[in-house]
Parts: structure tokens; C-alpha cells; sequence
């Protein structure tokens, strides 16, 4: 009898025990097997080297988090996002590293990671070639009109006092006459700013030759300004496209790699998007002409665009983006009554990284500070 009640006794307590110790269990598991991460090309995040080894800012960043916790691992390589976040929440894969874009339909299916790295959904358009007119249309600019104005009214204030002070001393150059002497001044403060000097205006008393040597110096400053001015003007009327925003999307032959979030996106917002197998087939017809913008994330279309020779001056990367985004770890999701663990782990661990610097010194490694 006692022998039947011990036995009861301790079923009960194994029984009790067991939630706490497949908990515990469950705690350690990620220190004692090796993890399967999954990946996905998308330069500079993740790729391959000429030796077929994995690189990019988020291997380097996997690489680090797994060296500080000592995790085993092994990489798997994924066809596209849609398919790593499948993998994840299948629990194929224990992660998925890559560019995640981090958004409520995926953190309903995996467990995300703190924010990893800040990005924007970017259009890549063709670099319009300057022409003559689009040079004289800067002449038409509010910025190059206030420009003109602001400078005029300086060379009338300069010319009125080196006016007040040479009519009398120099009458000859500077007449007393009002309207003949404010124009010999003003004439006199435009040569001078542009370097000119003809000569046939000199200051001859003191206070003159004062205020004019005061002008020389200033006028240097100011022909900097009003030529930045200018070729701000001229840059941006040269490098302007068709389409300046999101806004001129819906009339456009858009574009867009197949299996991602922009994809998505865009036909969410009502734009149709052509789907090409890579962002560089999708440049290479933006080049072409075939399109009339791409989209993509912001970081990658920066990366190719400058490592291609021919791009770099046919194409660029709009400031605006269509939106922000951050892209996350993904982490294979537990039990809603047990802790994920392995999520955990990597957020402490990314957390250290940021603050000892290290992530800015992965980023910086491909993309510059």
C-alpha cells in the first residue's frame, strides 16, 4: 500500500515538474544543437564572394552574433524573402537573416528581432541628359530669380555708399548728380565683385578705398554663394525625371523583383509593376529605357547602381522614399505559453553590437559611413 501511494506521490510531482522542465529544456536548446539559418541574396545585406563564401552586412552581423552567444550553425540559401519567411514559420529554418522587411503579416507568422538596420522603399529613375533648354529653364527657378534680386540689392547698397563718399572727392567718376552717380556706383560694386575691374571707376578718398577693400574680400564670398546657387539649379533640372515621387508612379512602366515586398507594396497602393528575377535585370531595362522606374529597397539599389559603371550617371536613386521600413531578424516562433528564448539571446546580443559600434563598422565595410 505504501509502496502504490510513493509511486503516486512522485507521478504527481514528475507530472507538476514536467511544463518547467520542457521550459528549461526549451531555454537551452538553442546552445545545445546546431542552427539551420536561412539567407537569401540581396547585396550588400547577403551574397557570395568569387570563392562562393557568404558575405554582406547581415552575414557579417549573423556571424558576430554567433561567435558572442557560441552558437553552432549552418546556412541555407532561399529563393526569395516571401520564401525565407515561409521557411522561418514552417520551422525549417531556426532563422532567417537577409534584408527582412519587418511588417504586421509576417510578425503574425515568425518572431522578429529589434530593428536590425533602418531602410526606405526607393525609385531608381534615369538621369535625364542636360540639354539647352532645361539650362535656360533654370533661368526661370525661384531660387535663381531670389538670387538675382538678393545680389542686385546688395550691389545698389554698396554703390549707394561708395556714392555718398566719392561725389564730392571724385565728382568726375562718381557725379553728384543722383541718378548718373548711384549708377557709376553700382556699376563700380559690380565690376569690382566680378573681378572685372575696368578702371574707369576708382575710389580716391580714404573712406572710399576702405569700403572698397572691404568689398573685394565680401564679393568673394558672394560669387561662391550665388554659383552654388546656380549649379544647385542646374544639377537639379539636369537629373530631374518624369517621375520625381510616388505620386507619378500610377502613370509609369514600373518594375519591381518578383517574390518581394515592393511587389507587394505597389499593387497594395493601386501601381502595377512589371516582376523581373533580379534587381539587375530590372536596372539594366531602366537603363535601356523599357521602364520607367524601379523599386526597391533603398540600400541595394544605391550599392548596385554605384558598383555598375555605366549606371552610375545613367541612373539614380530618388531622395524621397515611398515609405520607411526596418528590416529584422526572423526567429522561429514558439509556443505562445513559452518564452522564445533564441530571440532573446539575439536581441541582447544586437543590442550590445549597436552600442560598442560594431554594426556601424559592418555597415561601413560595404556601403561607406
Amino acid at each position: 500500500m505504501r509502496t502504490k501511494r510513493g509511486l503516486g506521490l512522485v507521478a504527481v510531482l514528475v507530472a507538476l515538474a514536467y511544463p518547467f522542465a520542457s521550459t528549461a529544456q526549451e531555454a537551452g536548446s538553442t546552445r545545445t544543437r546546431n542552427l539551420i539559418v536561412g539567407t537569401k541574396v540581396v547585396k550588400p545585406f547577403a551574397f557570395k564572394d568569387a570563392e562562393g563564401r557568404w558575405t554582406g552586412i547581415s552575414i557579417d552581423l549573423w556571424e558576430e552574433i554567433a561567435r558572442r552567444q557560441g552558437y553552432e550553425y549552418e546556412l541555407r540559401e532561399a529563393r526569395n524573402t516571401n520564401e525565407l519567411v515561409d521557411l522561418v514559420a514552417a520551422g525549417e529554418l531556426d532563422v532567417g537573416i537577409a534584408a527582412i522587411t519587418m511588417k504586421p503579416s509576417r510578425a503574425r507568422r515568425v518572431d522578429f528581432s529589434n530593428s536590425m538596420y533602418k531602410s526606405g522603399l526607393g525609385i531608381a529613375v534615369r538621369a535625364q541628359a542636360p540639354s539647352a533648354l532645361s539650362m535656360l529653364l533654370v533661368l526661370f527657378t525661384g531660387d535663381f530669380l531670389k538670387a538675382i534680386a538678393g545680389l542686385a540689392m546688395v550691389l545698389f547698397l554698396v554703390g549707394l555708399v561708395m556714392w555718398g563718399l566719392e561725389r564730392r572727392a571724385n565728382s568726375e567718376e562718381f557725379e553728384e548728380d543722383p541718378r548718373r552717380g548711384l549708377w557709376s556706383g553700382f556699376w563700380w560694386s559690380a565690376v569690382t565683385m566680378t573681378t572685372v575691374g575696368y578702371g574707369d571707376k576708382a575710389p580716391r578718398s580714404v573712406g572710399g578705398r576702405l569700403v572698397g577693400l572691404v568689398w573685394m574680400y565680401t564679393s568673394i564670398i558672394l560669387i561662391s554663394s550665388f554659383t552654388a546657387v546656380i549649379a544647385s539649379s542646374l544639377t537639379t533640372r539636369q537629373l530631374s525625371s518624369r517621375i520625381s515621387g510616388e505620386e507619378d508612379l500610377y502613370d509609369a512602366r514600373v518594375g519591381a523583383k518578383a517574390g518581394e515586398s515592393p511587389m507587394e507594396i505597389l499593387g497594395n497602393r493601386g501601381v502595377r509593376a512589371i516582376a523581373f528575377d533580379s534587381i539587375p535585370e530590372g536596372l539594366e531595362a531602366l537603363a535601356a529605357g523599357d521602364i520607367d522606374a524601379f523599386v526597391h529597397d533603398q540600400p541595394v539599389l544605391r550599392y548596385e547602381i554605384l558598383g555598375n559603371r555605366d549606371w552610375g550617371t545613367a541612373l539614380q536613386v530618388l531622395v524621397k522614399p515611398i515609405r520607411e521600413e526596418e528590416y529584422g531578424i526572423a526567429v522561429r516562433p514558439t509556443a505562445e505559453s513559452v518564452r522564445n528564448v533564441l530571440r532573446e539571446e539575439i536581441n541582447a546580443t544586437l543590442l550590445e553590437i549597436k552600442i560598442a559600434g560594431r554594426l556601424s563598422e559592418i555597415e561601413s565595410n560595404y556601403i561607406g559611413n
